[in-house]
């Protein structure tokens, strides 16, 4: 798949974050015992990617914040989004010309 950074991610309508004293979690809503630990960098990285308006954002924030390579964090960036998306985790909005348009999840 080919990804491009002026796109948006978002989460599919059965997963969610939650955090309690054990860490920061992805949860499924539909399937009980689903849910995802996430370690500090896995979490910096999802909570850039929902809060940002698009990829390129998301990058940004995290670039001001940890002393990385930017083609490392681009890289690292675009496999984490490729295996989100590949576990029905997040989905890809389009953003062309100011619509949104979704991308289907198969």
């Amino acid at each position: 798949m080919n990804i491009s950074l002026t796109e948006k991610v978002v989460f599919t309508d059965d997963f969610f974050l939650a955090e309690d004293e054990g860490g920061i979690f992805i949860v499924n809503s539909q399937q009980e015992g689903e849910d995802f630990l996430l370690d500090d960098v896995a979490a910096q990285m999802l909570f850039a990617l929902v809060g940002a308006d698009s990829i390129q954002e998301a990058y940004e924030d995290i670039l001001e914040l940890e002393q990385v390579d930017p083609e490392v964090l681009k890289k690292d960036l675009l496999e984490y989004i490729e295996d989100l998306k590949n576990d029905g985790i997040i989905k890809i909005i389009h953003q062309k010309d100011g619509f949104h348009e979704e991308e289907m999840v198969s």
